[in-house]
């Protein structure tokens, strides 16, 4: 069999048959580690610097391994990447034909059984954003599309953009989910696609997803883990604090406006009328919105100890009302869905009381508000002990691999917030020379992120820059809406004809 160094070297059939494909001792050493940590079962953890292949140096290693692995990735981009792309080239190079599945979160898969209670209580569905068609018209393009697909994956359906309001109407979450008892359970997309990644040889998730399996252990749908040999996490970088995120309580409006919705709609499909039941849920609307009212106007986040009092009684008040209509779904004798709504109202009410009653020192607790909505969070200070537990529970590779992971030399940061202070660590520079090939730009004069112009003034800045460079230049953001600003405010001072491509 061949080796690492063979396959990834300058004669061997990834130079042969990958385009474009250059050897490089940096991905021949990586490559190296990883094979030795899916032949040992042991945990590794592997900085390699921007231009290593890292891709290729883990995915070469885990076809020859013949090990059933899991491939957790930072962003969906990075996943059809790895799915429709590398996979197949490496595979294919290999002579080595896999079984693979992209596994998605509930979010990208209709949901069969909300599509019909979407239909069956149109005036129930969320109103269109502005720029958006009405939500009837897109509902009967998705029943359309519903016929036909066989993956239910939403991004087939390209004429209803992906962060179209009317998709968390015809899709599920975790909260909402009625799992084996929904009677549309035989027809799932989320369960066929959890079925598929169970039988494939290697599944590729984000960290979203692989941490939310983890921390929630959700019923009816199996464990991504057991069977799994190995774990590879590229964009290790963002475990921990995603990690923080699954392992945290969090309350939202999204909840609260959700289940009400979806009570509303089972107790009308299911031909239930109950009159203080359905004021609760319009009391349960109103406060949702005072208490976004109580804090400024614009997006911020809040600590805890700064929340205005105004809000924190109208929480109260929320918790009161949700008891109450806890009480009444309880006694309901409704079919599953009514049922499920009353398991939903019994988990807000632990988060309310789990938010309500956390200590300070066990991690940090604040609320972040939006232009129309607000969560509220709490996320521990610590959560290697819960990782630890999923590292060590059996004889599984777990192999942690970023551009960004050590502080110089030293790893013992990121190992212990992984909570594998023993993994073995590796540091492979990148075999760009940035000394010579690179240039930093620091302009004094750029405005704080949180000044609502600073995606302007960062562009501003970097204005001449992208004339010099004639417009070849990638613009990185963390938001949307920044991206949106700073694209609107170049092509104001530029004009529509660009004066590059």
């Amino acid at each position: 069999m061949l080796a690492v160094e063979d396959i990834l070297g300058p004669d061997g059939p990834l130079a042969r048959n990958v385009a474009g494909f250059a050897p490089r001792a940096e991905q021949i050493e990586m490559a190296r580690c990883v094979a030795d940590a899916l032949r040992k079962l042991e945990p590794l953890v592997i900085e390699a610097g921007t231009g290593t292949g890292k891709t290729f140096a883990y995915l070469v290693p885990a076809l020859l391994s013949g090990r059933h692995v899991i491939i957790s990735t930072g962003t969906r981009t990075l996943q059809d990447q790895l799915f429709h792309r590398d996979l197949p080239a490496v595979s294919a190079a290999l002579g080595r034909p896999v079984k693979i599945a992209l596994l998605k979160g509930r979010a990208n898969y209709l949901c069969r059984h909300r599509l019909k209670l979407a239909r069956a209580a149109p005036d129930l569905l969320p109103l269109p954003l502005k720029g958006e068609g009405p939500s009837a018209n897109v509902l009967e393009r998705i029943e359309n599309w519903a016929v036909r697909t066989g993956a239910g994956d939403v991004s087939e359906l390209t004429q209803v953009p992906e962060g179209h309001a009317i998709w968390p109407a015809v899709t599920s979450t975790r909260e909402n989910c009625l799992g084996t008892e929904c009677p549309e359970f035989a027809a799932c997309h989320v369960f066929a696609a959890r079925r598929e990644a169970q039988a494939a040889d290697m599944v590729i998730v984000n960290h979203h997803l692989l941490l939310a399996d983890l921390a929630l252990k959700e019923s009816g749908f199996g464990d991504l883990l057991p069977g799994t040999e190995a774990v590879i996490l590229d964009e290790a970088h963002q475990v921990p604090e995603t990690a923080a995120q699954f392992f945290g309580v969090t309350l939202s409006s999204r909840q609260i406006l959700g289940f009400a919705r979806d009570t509303a709609a089972e107790l009308k499909s299911a031909g239930v009328s109950d009159t203080t039941l359905a004021d609760g849920l319009r009391t349960l609307e109103a406060l949702v919105m005072e208490i976004r009212a109580a804090f400024p106007r614009g997006a911020s986040r809040i600590d805890w100890r700064s929340v205005p009092a105004i809000a924190v009684e109208r929480l109260a008040e929320l918790e009161a009302t949700l008891l109450r209509a806890h009480g009444v779904l309880r006694g309901l004798d409704g079919p599953t869905g009514v049922s499920h709504c009353a398991r939903r109202s019994e988990e807000l009410l632990r988060s309310c009381a789990e938010l309500r009653d956390l200590e300070e020192e066990a991690g940090a607790r604040w609320i972040d508000v939006a232009t129309q909505s607000w969560t509220l969070r709490f996320i521990p200070f610590e959560v290697a002990d819960r990782l630890q537990q999923f590292i060590t529970a059996g004889p599984c590779a777990w192999i942690f691999t970023s551009a960004t992971l050590a502080v110089g030399e030293d790893f013992s940061h990121f190992t212990a917030r992984i909570g594998a202070p023993q993994a073995r660590s590796v540091r492979i520079e990148s075999p760009f020379n940035y000394r010579r090939q690179a240039l930093i730009y620091l302009p004094e004069s750029i405005s704080d992120p949180a000044d609502p112009d600073h995606a302007r003034h960062t562009v501003e800045a970097a204005l001449p820059l992208l004339e010099t460079s004639g417009g070849r230049a990638f613009l990185l953001f963390t938001s949307h809406r920044a991206l949106g600003e700073a694209s609107e405010w170049l092509q104001h001072k530029l004009g529509q004809q660009l004066p590059f491509p």
